[in-house]
């Protein structure tokens, strides 16, 4: 979501800006920092701003170009993190700025270039796991890195010439890496600062590398996850902190506020896990349910006086059940505990007085 809207912010001022190389790198970086949300979205903003200088004085983009871009791209958002981490979206985008350079030096076409690096950011990704021990424990790979493949792979399709009209409306789609990821439920316990900060300062006073130190020291010393961005007017803030007046009290020492957000990540976290575990029993009762219509025993017609309903666990036990004359089968699951309502349920399937 993050990153969405950070892209989608960006093409908005793309979209109303004069349609030279110059103007579209500058909308582009301009647009993409005012409207960063959450880590990622700032990180995605500055590859966008560190691409975005390389190319806005050239007139046309090959090979060498984008791989030159890359680079500078992968510079300017290590820069911008205060503390960078591998198995993130910076490792993805390294992982790609090196393969752009080494292809950059062969005979490849355009297209074989754009392939060769979806493939090499992919691989990336996948090795994510490895380099971050909370998404290996997860089983997940890295969401920013994942968003910044998304992002790489539209634009692969539209140099390509792949592109259909989107659909705009949102999919709820919205988990990384596998289709079933676990979360850890004590993992909000390890957020050392449980409120999300950002806010952009709109610059009233000089601000020049002195002063960037001084707040990004202040920003250290009440928090982590920082980055902290400037571009000509304004600065962009995001702070993961346990106190998110004195990051506002502080930005106001250099100029006026604007689009201030704090999300509470502990609770965040604590939601996401209450809906994935009803998610996940859902599933299981769904599982569960269509299990145990494929093992009952043939439907009966004749009514009996009475009837047999046998608790089973495995298939093995089903079908000595069934060889006994077993009217119904319940599954009784890891707990080998049916509820009330799986009992009626047996009863009113088995036509026995």
């Amino acid at each position: 979501t993050n990153m969405t809207m950070t892209i989608m912010s960006a093409k908005r001022e793309v979209e109303s800006c004069k349609e030279t190389m110059s103007d579209i790198a500058k909308a582009m970086s301009t647009g993409s920092l005012r409207g960063a949300r959450g880590n990622s979205g700032v990180i995605l903003s500055q590859l966008l701003r560190g691409f975005s200088k390389k190319i806005g004085d050239k007139t046309e983009i090959g090979v060498i170009e984008i791989a030159d871009a890359f680079q500078k791209a992968v510079e300017t958002a290590y820069k911008a993190v205060m503390k960078p981490k591998e198995g993130t979206i910076l490792t993805v985008a390294r992982g790609i700025a090196t393969k752009a350079r080494e292809c950059a030096g062969t005979d490849i076409t355009l297209e074989e270039f754009c392939e060769t690096i979806i493939k090499h950011g992919d691989e990336v990704l996948a090795s994510t796991p490895e380099l971050l021990p909370v998404l290996k424990e997860a089983g997940v790979v890295d969401s920013g890195g994942q968003g910044l493949m998304e992002v790489l792979k539209g634009a692969v399709d539209c140099i390509l010439g792949r592109v259909v009209i989107a659909d705009t409306k949102p999919s709820g789609a919205g988990v990384s890496g596998v289709d079933n990821p676990k979360y850890s439920e004590d993992l909000s316990a390890d957020i050392k600062f449980g409120y999300c900060t950002e806010f952009i300062i709109n610059l009233e006073k000089p601000y020049g590398i002195k002063e960037e130190d001084d707040l990004k020291q202040f920003l250290e010393s009440i928090g982590d996850s920082i980055v902290c961005v400037s571009d000509d007017e304004i600065v962009k803030i995001h702070v993961h902190t346990n106190h998110p007046g004195l990051a506002f009290e502080k930005g106001l020492t250099y100029g006026s506020l604007s689009r201030m957000k704090v999300d509470n990540m502990r609770e965040e976290h604590e939601e996401r896990v209450i809906q994935d575990s009803e998610r996940l029993a859902k599933e299981q009762a769904q599982a569960d349910a269509a299990k145990t219509e494929e093992t009952q025993p043939e439907e009966q017609t004749e009514h009996k006086e009475y009837g047999f309903i046998a608790v089973s666990c495995g298939d093995g036990l089903s079908e000595i059940f069934k060889g006994i004359g077993t009217d119904y089968l319940i599954e009784g699951g890891q707990t080998m505990n049916p509820s009330t309502e799986d009992m009626l349920n047996a009863i009113a399937h088995v036509n026995a007085d």
